[in-house]
């Protein structure tokens, strides 16, 4: 997730902004006094939603791949048990088995990023 982050625009990365209780721009007569940033909360970076969509994008094209590789190899298991093939249905089955986990895992990632944004 650290490559979803962009430096803060408000403190330009130094987690604090300076602010003059005097509103003055004269020096000698400025009371400057530092606050912890309210954008980022002091810790410099903030979460690029941009970024985050086109994540999200991403990963819904790549979930509706591994779906429709899952349908592919259903279909594969159905003929291979009907041509009598059955060791290999068996490694259909392994490999959609396999399938199934990773589409479990992209569906947490795509879950993560979501309540990233909201």
């Amino acid at each position: 997730m650290k490559n979803l982050m962009i430096e803060c625009p408000e403190c330009e990365g130094c987690g604090y902004v300076t602010v003059d209780l005097n509103d003055t721009y004269i020096p000698y007569e400025q009371k400057l006094i530092d606050y912890d940033c309210m954008l980022c909360d002091g810790k410099c970076e903030i979460l690029c939603k941009d970024q985050v969509e086109d994540r999200i994008g991403m990963v819904d094209d790549i979930i509706q791949g591994m779906q429709d590789r899952m349908r592919v190899i259903s279909e594969t298991i159905m003929f291979c048990k009907k041509g009598l093939l059955h060791e290999l249905s068996e490694k259909y089955v392994y490999r959609l088995d396999t399938c199934a986990r990773g589409l479990g895992r992209l569906l947490n990632y795509r879950k993560k990023l979501h309540n990233l944004v909201a």
